[in-house]
């Protein structure tokens, strides 16, 4: 994710040096050839290009509002990972403190099932960020014991799949044994569903892109514009080549970088810097379990390099 205020020229350079270098070469070739030859064939009227550029700048603006509820789908799915596991993290603290001061459980079996139990939900968190976006890998949790949960489910045809459901079934043991009270599934049993939902929306969302004919069309259409707005220019300017070149740069570069920033919006689990920050969020997860378990020191926290959170 992208944290700073100013971009970087050469980042955005990368992103639009394709569609850009067909609009200079426009740009360049048309008023040149116009300046050669003198031939009015390479003259347009403006008036239609300017009515292609509004209707460009419609689907355009579509296509962003597609774009960005798809990264604001990925962002509030992950967020819902993160209070969740801590909503459970708490829950299972609780109750099975709870269970000591009562006498239904020992001191060395609560310990370990709610270190279990936390702990896991850092595993999945990690399975869940390597599913959906494989590069850059997470590398796995920091604590050896919440790595060793995320190893154990690397076999698995769906790992995170695979954690919630020893999940569950430890949550059951664990209220045979007396350290989960009776009643507790009925605050627990939701929270693993919304891990379960958060999971399942981000894994259509790497899985299931927004229907190809938008990105195809909306490129295609800025390609179409930025080869025509130089012969419509000079009609406007057949004395100026030079202002003609520019402003046809000006003009097409706008669209162009409109239409990349949606594209990349589009896509918030494809390992690029306007990704959603999943490492970020699975480090803190796994802060605030450990914080809650009362365990120190804790991993550092992972912050912005060059403006840039994964």
């Amino acid at each position: 994710m992208i944290v700073k205020r100013s971009l970087s020229p050469a980042r955005i350079l990368a992103y639009v040096r394709r569609p850009m270098t067909w609009a200079a070469a426009w740009a360049v070739a048309v008023p040149l050839a116009f300046t050669l030859t003198g031939s009015p064939a390479l003259v347009l009227p403006f008036p239609p290009i300017a009515t292609l550029a509004g209707a460009l700048a419609i689907f355009i603006a579509f296509r962003h509002n597609a774009a960005f509820g798809r990264w604001n789908e990925a962002r509030v799915a992950w967020q819902s990972l993160l209070v969740t596991s801590r909503v459970l993290a708490r829950q299972v603290t609780a109750s099975s403190r709870n269970a000591v001061a009562t006498g239904t459980a020992d001191d060395e079996t609560s310990r370990a099932t709610r270190e279990e139990l936390a702990l896991r939900l850092v595993a999945i968190a990690y399975s869940i960020a390597d599913q959906v976006r494989p590069d850059p890998p997470s590398g796995g949790p920091q604590d050896a014991r919440a790595r060793a949960e995320w190893l154990s489910a690397q076999a698995s045809q769906n790992p995170p799949v695979a954690l919630l459901a020893t999940q569950a079934t430890r949550v059951k043991d664990a209220i045979r044994a007396g350290v989960l009270g009776q009643f507790d599934p009925i605050s627990l049993e939701p929270q693993l569903v919304a891990l379960n939902t958060a999971h399942g929306t981000l894994e259509r969302l790497a899985t299931t892109p927004t229907p190809r004919q938008y990105d195809y069309f909306t490129r295609r259409f800025v390609d179409v514009f930025a080869a025509l707005v130089p012969f419509g220019l000079l009609s406007l300017l057949p004395t100026a080549p030079v202002w003609v070149t520019v402003l046809s740069l000006v003009l097409a570069g706008t669209f162009v970088v409109m239409a990349v920033v949606g594209a990349a919006n589009d896509e918030p689990l494809a390992g690029l810097v306007t990704d959603v920050p999943l490492l970020a969020v699975c480090r803190q997860l796994e802060r605030d379990v450990l914080e809650t378990l009362e365990e120190e020191p804790l991993p550092p926290a992972l912050v912005p390099v060059n403006g840039y959170l994964w």
